[in-house]
């Protein structure tokens, strides 16, 4: 709700006064959108949780052990990109757009493990789930190639984006199914955010006009980021206790000098073994455009 309050705001303080001169088109567009996310999809996905856990030998003879569990997430697939946008004929050739819109991807894995909880071994199912989103708000130029007397346009359009309230999301879920913490359920749940990102999206489409009033088209498109982002603002909320013995090392944390968000190495020989997280964004998008003209 908040996503989409915000870019109604931003469309509706558009400069509408073009419409009392030009002809003016409002449309709704759904497609699909795949950003790239190279440190997400292949390096943070692959982060395990790791630690050193408390184990009871016999009664009061402790041992430490270190773990590693690994319950890699799948690479994210394309998500749904949808929104709004509003376009002004400024002659036969040249339009003027503008726009906003949100897009999503979720990916998901199950795996079994072990783990020792409070010194007792106990198996337990892991569910993962990683969340990220984003707002974009974009304005620019659309020129028609041809332009048949049967209604039919082919154009090429170029914006400039500005992607905004990026918000990343990962929770992982064990439920403990034996020993003596079966039907325990622990969870950690990990969120940060980013900045704005400034984006050039150059594309082709076609439209076709079934009448003065409505169109439909489909477009594909690519988008290229000015520079790479980095996640801030880390948050974790973690289910696990000082009484259950275990001192854990997520799959991310917040770099203590920077601010930025690191991952867990794959493999890791401490709890200092965290790279940074430098996504990002480029990628192509295929839409299609449902349209009313006034």
């Amino acid at each position: 709700m908040r996503r989409l309050f915000i870019i109604v705001v931003l469309l509706l303080n558009s400069p509408l006064a073009l419409a009392a001169e030009n002809k003016l088109m409002v449309g709704t567009y759904i497609g699909l959108h795949r950003p790239a996310l190279e440190d997400l999809s292949e390096k943070e996905f692959r982060s395990p949780v790791g630690g050193i856990a408390d184990i009871i030998v016999d009664a009061g003879d402790n041992r430490q052990e270190n773990f590693i569990f690994n319950n890699p997430l799948p690479n994210l697939g394309v998500g749904v990109n949808a929104g709004l946008e509003f376009l002004w004929e400024l002659s036969d050739k040249y339009s003027f757009i503008v726009g906003g819109g949100t897009w999503e991807s979720t990916a998901r894995s199950l795996a079994y493990g072990s783990l020792y909880l409070q010194g007792q071994a106990g198996d337990f199912v892991n569910e993962r789930t990683a969340k990220i989103s984003f707002n974009e708000f974009y304005f620019g130029l659309r020129y028609n190639l041809i332009r048949s007397p049967k209604n039919f346009k082919a154009y090429y359009r170029l914006t400039l984006n500005e992607v905004f309230d990026i918000d990343y999301r990962e929770d992982l879920i064990f439920l403990f199914t034996s020993g003596d913490a079966e039907g325990v359920k622990k969870s950690i749940i990990l969120e940060s955010q980013a900045t704005g990102l400034l984006m050039i999206q150059p594309g082709f489409g076609v439209d076709y006009s079934f009448n003065d009033l409505v169109s439909v088209g489909i477009d594909a498109s690519y988008v290229i980021g000015t520079r790479r982002v980095t996640l801030r603002d880390g948050k974790s909320k973690v289910d696990f206790l000082d009484t259950d013995n275990l001192s854990l090392w997520l799959p991310q944390r917040v770099d203590p000098v920077s601010g930025d968000l690191q991952y867990l190495s794959q493999y890791p020989v401490d709890n200092q073994d965290y790279s940074t997280m430098r996504l990002s964004f480029d990628g192509w998008k295929l839409l299609m455009r449902f349209n009313v003209s006034f």
